[in-house]
């Protein structure tokens, strides 16, 4: 019963808050995100093109894994300046000001000139988390600048999350996830109103857990339940697998866990205590817009869940080669392959139990594919980045195998390494 009403409170904490920042967003006044808006149309940084590149101008493959999404962005700052044309329903509806269905930066451009004729479109489905810190950064910066703020903050959690886990001892982590983010062009999210909310999440997860090793089995499946609530808010679905695999690497390898069937029990655990927080999160916003508007968002969530569904099964295999297309893989192998070789050198078979919880961690990506097989592959562009978490969990698993100290022995030896302690799993 302790963990039942714990669950809940937790929960209801989090819709409160998410209810909360909607609020505090629509009181800002319309003059300052109109006046900011006007300079990010001024500097022209969302009328460039709808895709444009982040590196390679070419016009061939324009949706490629170096692709910027300003057609998203700027549907995001549309809804901004728009959120308080609906009163107070526009919170949970989320509408925005275009022509038809137009170029998104050019309807931009006409909304903020309040040009006639515009119609009224409504994004219920979303919390759109992202689209209310956009409207509060906007009341002080143009959204050129709010770019650069989400990359320095980027930027400096990948390094403290990196320098954190060296301290701690988890060396290959440390070293393994940098790698894998670069390999899916991590650079790209860092600059994107539309891709970094998921990165942010999931950097913060896998600080969280470095600095809680010793948490409970009740805190840590509530910790992933927040994590898995929060994605569902501020993520438009982009790569919401790595909200869940950099965390849960983090945990499996600061867990230290040598009890392999114990350790994958929890592995699975901890997944579906995320996926719990993130269904029921989206289907709060459902309930509650429905409920408090005069749009039946369960219906219209059905009708996308549908077009998207629609022959889903065909499209897996088209999905998993797409999104694999896209990676520098001429970078990982020679990686693997010395790893490999190490481990078959040097083995360590203390690490076992570890090396099959990354490789549950591995399927993770390949999971989201299998369940969003049809979106997954008409967005392969960017849905592709979910495989930083398997290539991590590879690295990782791999690295667990070798035994270090017969490399170098003079390599300090971290108290986890060899340990044959039980993991703390009270309640």
């Amino acid at each position: 019963m302790r963990a039942v009403a714990a669950t809940i409170k937790t929960f209801l904490l989090l819709i409160a808050a998410y209810l909360l920042l909607g609020v505090v967003a629509y009181l800002v006044p319309d003059k300052w995100v109109q006046r900011h808006v006007g300079e990010t149309l001024y500097i022209g940084d969302l009328l460039l093109s709808d895709y444009p590149k982040a590196i390679l101008f070419t016009d061939l493959n324009m949706q490629d894994s170096y692709t910027m999404d300003a057609y998203t962005e700027a549907i995001i700052v549309n809804q901004a300046l728009s959120m308080r044309s609906e009163g107070w329903r526009g919170i949970l509806l989320m509408p925005r000001r275009q022509e038809g269905f137009p170029d998104q930066c050019q309807s931009l451009s006409k909304a903020l000139g309040g040009q006639e004729g515009l119609q009224t479109v409504y994004y219920g489905r979303y919390w759109h988390g992202s689209t209310f810190v956009t409207r509060l950064l906007l009341a002080c910066a143009n959204f050129l600048q709010i770019r650069y703020l989400i990359y320095v903050l980027t930027t400096l959690l990948l390094l403290w999350c990196s320098i954190k886990l060296w301290t701690g001892g988890q060396r290959a982590a440390a070293l393994a996830v940098p790698f894998s983010l670069l390999l899916v062009n991590v650079y790209v999210m860092q600059f994107s109103m539309q891709f970094a909310p998921v990165l942010v999440i999931a950097l913060c997860g896998m600080l969280w857990v470095a600095y809680h090793p010793g948490m409970t089995r009740l805190h840590s499946g509530l910790f992933f339940m927040v994590l898995g609530s929060l994605t569902a808010c501020f993520d438009l679905i982009p790569v919401p697998a790595m909200s869940l695999g950099l965390p849960l690497l983090t945990w499996v390898v600061c867990r230290n866990d040598d009890h392999w069937r114990r350790g994958m029990g929890w592995v699975f655990a901890m997944a579906l205590w995320w996926l719990g927080g993130y269904v029921a999160t989206w289907l709060a916003k459902w309930g509650l817009a429905t409920a408090l508007t005069d749009m039946n968002v369960f219906a219209d969530a059905y009708g996308e869940a549908s077009h998207w569904s629609n022959d889903g099964h065909s499209y897996i295999l088209r999905a998993i080669a797409e999104c694999a297309n896209r990676v520098h893989w001429g970078y990982l192998a020679p990686v693997v392959v010395a790893l490999a070789a190490l481990a078959l050198k040097y083995p360590r078979r203390q690490g076992w139990p570890v090396a099959v919880q990354c490789a549950l961690v591995l399927l993770i990506p390949f999971v989201y594919y299998l369940l969003m097989a049809r979106p997954a592959s008409h967005h392969s562009w960017f849905n592709y980045r979910a495989l930083a978490v398997a290539m991590a969990a590879l690295l990782v698993g791999l690295a667990a195998l070798v035994d270090w100290q017969r490399i170098y022995p003079l390599l300090p030896k971290h108290p986890n390494h060899d340990s044959k302690r039980e993991p703390h799993t009270s309640d």
